[in-house]
């Protein structure tokens, strides 16, 4: 195989016509998958497709359709040329090979190739609202909430809904004309379908306006997230990983100034309630032991919203940070450092010790540039230095990356930027050690002032062989061409 870079519109081009004149061979050759990996890896590096894409997609569907499957095909390397071809083409080129027709009997194949296939169309459709009229939605979610397909299936679809969800039209005739349907799977409660019903809520709740919302189909009672336990742990975990996906939404400003800050009403009313479980966890073993960091997870993005006052009311009324805090250590790991420096000034100046136990904790006050100042006088280069490599590259990985700390490593701790400098340890092999050293590296020299910015260019050099990194980076569409 060669190795000689060649990315040329007419060298893909030349490597399409082949791979087209193999799909076109009555017995498909013995390397039509090395082929097809080829041509995937090459087309990343163009936006439009270099030869006659219906003649592709006809040999694709003509391929696919097939009743007789092949033994030697890659069926996934066929889905994966399918989606580059979409991606390079005109969407009316595409629907010119695959129609409306086309798709909705692909759907209704029962064939899983096909209905992957189908949504790696249906995804790319422009607009967006295309099939919003069509009863392809209405398939696609039948499908989704049918047990018998495997996850391959599912995340095509999930990955069609995605990519059209921000169109008003789209989100209408989910909510509107599908309504029934979603409601019979949301009153069920079964753990598996109410999973994917949480994860096209979640898809949906990216884009939509307040007025779309129905509140009783998204939000989730506190009775039910205890009823949850009872049937599976799992249903519970998508449920805590639900409300965390909104929360995300809730500070975001999109386009025009809108926000998702609405979202916080119906967020409310389940914070008490995962309060009260994460405080008699030892009554729940199963969110004890399977489930806690996914709380935990929660609780981090409730810290770290504008508005302070719901993660203030969880923390007085049931987490209650002190020193005799079950789990203080993972609390301290993940808490708004603000939020923490402005109630326990005194508990982080006295738990901000540094050593590889507390890394979580000094890597996450850290951050803030107001925790940072009350632990500040626990970096010192002895600390640092008496842990192991990696561990204060860790931790130095984090100091460089914020203004106020990289300047206090800078300004204040030569020892310990002599020792990253001069690899003071000995040869570093261990490859995550050798990233986050190069990264600590890397963030340093944006100081173009400090006195340590020639040898820390000069250590760079080093690591790039002597190259600039641009000129590092391995191309790996070289060798297969």
């Amino acid at each position: 195989m060669s190795t000689n870079s060649d990315e040329s519109p007419s060298a893909i081009k030349n490597m399409l016509d082949e791979l087209n004149g193999m799909l076109e061979c009555e017995e498909l050759p013995s390397q039509i998958n090395e082929q097809l990996e080829r041509c995937i890896l090459n087309l990343t590096s163009i936006n439009k497709l270099p030869v006659d894409p219906k003649r592709f997609l006809a040999n694709i569907k003509r391929i696919l359709v097939d009743p007789k499957a092949n033994a030697r095909l890659d069926y996934d390397l066929m889905l994966e040329m399918l989606s580059k071809i979409v991606a390079t083409s005109s969407f009316e080129d595409v629907l010119t090979v695959f129609s409306v027709e086309d798709l909705v009997l692909s759907l209704k194949s029962g064939n899983p190739s096909l209905i992957k296939a189908a949504n790696q169309v249906i995804a790319r459709s422009y607009p967006k609202g295309l099939f919003a009229n069509s009863e392809i939605l209405d398939i696609l979610l039948d499908l989704y909430f049918d047990s018998s397909y495997d996850i391959s299936v599912i995340n095509s679809i999930e990955h069609s809904i995605s990519n059209l969800s921000s169109d008003e039209l789209v989100r209408r005739r989910i909510l509107i004309n599908n309504l029934p349907p979603l409601m019979v799977v949301r009153k069920k409660f079964e753990s598996t379908s109410m999973a994917r019903l949480l994860e096209i809520l979640n898809l949906l709740c990216r884009n939509m306006e307040h007025s779309e919302f129905i509140e009783k189909l998204f939000v989730v009672r506190g009775d039910e997230l205890i009823k949850s336990l009872d049937i599976d742990v799992v249903l519970f975990i998508h449920i805590v990983v639900y409300y965390t996906n909104l929360l995300n939404e809730v500070d975001v400003i999109e386009v025009g100034g809108h926000t998702h800050e609405w979202l916080l009403r119906y967020i409310q009313p389940i914070v008490p309630a995962l309060g009260d479980i994460y405080a008699q966890n030892d009554k729940y073993p199963d969110v004890k032991y399977f489930a806690r960091s996914y709380l935990f997870k929660f609780f981090q993005k409730l810290s770290y919203l504008d508005d302070e006052s719901l993660f203030r009311f969880l923390d007085e009324n049931y987490i209650h940070i002190s020193p005799e805090t079950r789990y203080l250590t993972d609390f301290l790991s993940f808490v708004n450092p603000s939020y923490l420096s402005r109630y326990y000034s005194t508990l982080l100046t006295r738990f901000g010790t540094v050593t590889p136990s507390k890394l979580g904790v000094i890597r996450n006050l850290v951050a803030h540039q107001q925790s940072f100042a009350l632990i500040k006088s626990h970096i010192t280069a002895d600390a640092i230095l008496a842990m192991p490599y990696m561990e204060q590259m860790v931790l130095l990985q984090r100091v460089s990356q914020y203004p106020h700390s990289a300047e206090y490593l800078l300004n204040d701790l030569p020892k310990v930027m002599s020792n990253l400098i001069s690899n003071g340890n000995g040869e570093v092999i261990e490859s995550e050690t050798v990233a986050l050293r190069r990264e600590t590296i890397e963030n340093l020299l944006k100081y173009d002032q400090s006195v340590w910015h020639i040898p820390l260019m000069d250590e760079m050099i080093k690591i790039t062989g002597g190259r600039p990194r641009s000129q590092v980076q391995t191309s790996l569409a070289s060798s297969y061409i």
